[in-house]
């Protein structure tokens, strides 16, 4: 278990664990049926590295808080109400019987490690809530009913903010999918300033570089290069600093060059979500 590593202790809600390993679960799943075709080491998801775990800390530390009068607050532990708009976002799947399979708790005790509360204490002191006992396909259904949401909180008795609950669904979907191709599972210890942390560079290190076949990161350059450009595209202007396709005509060149209006033809094109008249 990596809790130390990920700074993960007493503090964080059993629920809230329960809740970030059934998003982990579904978003990166386990995926058995790789194994005969790709490979065993195509078969792990994302719970197999602490990814859930990780991402916990993720949003405890990354966000922080302004107000009005009184500056910067600080970072705010967020992961906790993301679980219970989670839980919102499941009952409402429900009520609209939206979701393909019934609810199961046996899907929720499946995500208990080790270190969490029996089968017994988990049913009786309410751990596990309603989104974790989803089917993967329909948490993510709930997680996309979030973009439905307003949400109201007041941080001191004299303040009351608004968001717009929808970059919740970006937030523990893209966010999740970002840090497990990532290269965080490497470092020796992730908490420490970014000039202090060891990464050993080896695909044997990170399970989703073993699975994409990433050699791993390199150096890039200190200074722009120059732009893509073809003789078909206005993108690209000016001396050919290097040829990429010498057949395609596809060359690195000094300048930007510009975009031109009605480059593409969108005669064709029907907007998915039209703007309501009036």
């Amino acid at each position: 278990m990596l809790l130390e590593f990920a700074g993960i202790g007493p503090d964080v809600d059993p629920h809230t664990r329960v809740t970030f390993r059934a998003i982990a679960d579904a978003v990166v799943p386990e995926t058995p049926g790789l194994a005969e075709e790709l490979g065993p080491e195509h078969v792990p998801g994302g719970l197999a590295v602490d990814l859930d775990e990780f991402t916990v800390t993720y949003v405890d530390d990354g966000f922080q808080l302004g107000l009005p009068h009184l500056g910067p607050q600080g970072n705010i532990p967020i992961a906790d109400p993301i679980a219970h708009l989670l839980d919102s976002a499941a009952l409402t799947l429900l009520e609209r019987e939206d979701n393909e399979r019934e609810p199961d708790l046996d899907r929720a005790l499946s995500l208990l490690g080790p270190d969490d509360p029996s089968p017994a204490a988990v049913e009786e002191d309410g751990i596990v809530g309603p989104f974790a006992k989803l089917s993967r396909r329909d948490r993510l259904r709930a997680i996309a009913i979030v973009d439905e949401f307003d949400v109201e909180f007041a941080p001191t008795d004299d303040d009351l903010l608004e968001l717009d609950a929808g970059l919740v669904g970006q937030l523990v979907i893209g966010f999740m999918e970002m840090i497990y191709y990532s290269e965080w599972q490497g470092y020796d210890e992730f908490t420490q300033p970014p000039s202090r942390r060891v990464h050993p560079n080896d695909r044997s290190a990170v399970q989703s570089w073993r699975q994409t076949g990433f050699p791993g990161f390199a150096n890039g350059y200190a200074a722009l290069r120059g732009y893509v450009g073809t003789a078909e595209s206005p993108l690209g202007d000016g001396d050919t600093w290097a040829t990429v396709d010498e057949t395609a005509d596809v060359r690195i060149v000094r300048e930007s060059g510009a975009f031109r209006e009605n480059e593409y033809d969108t005669s064709g094109y029907v907007e998915p979500f039209p703007a309501e008249s009036g």
